[in-house]
This record gives structure tokens, sequence and C-alpha cells, in this order.
């Protein structure tokens, strides 16, 4: 199946790819976890995403 196809199945209105590059790229993996998450994820409403992030990634954060 070719991207083009894939895309065409996909039930979100945006693919969520383009929301990170819209974004500036994904700041997790960047060392900016923090950040991404009080800029990005809270105010737009992904807050299910966060704890998944902090377990993931537990040492991006100040203690």
């Amino acid at each position: 199946m070719t991207n083009d196809e894939m895309m065409a199945k996909m039930t979100e209105p945006v693919d969520p790819l383009w929301t990170v590059m819209n974004e500036g790229g994904p700041y997790h993996a960047k060392g900016n976890l923090e950040m991404y998450i009080n800029q990005r994820l809270l105010p737009t409403g992904r807050t299910e995403a966060v704890e998944k992030l902090k377990q993931a990634y537990p040492n991006e954060f100040k203690v």
C-alpha cells in the first residue's frame, strides 16, 4: 500500500505528522519535553499523552 493510499484511509482530518512538523519538530526528542508539554500538549487538550511521555522520558524533567 502506498503512502497516498494509507493517508486516504485516515479517519483524522489532519495527518499527525504534519502537526508535529508545524510545531517545529519532535521537541520531546531534543531535550525540550517539558516545554513541549506546557506549550503544545496541554493547551491543545492532549493531556492523555503527558503521563505517557513522563514515564517514557523521566530524565527530561527537573526533580
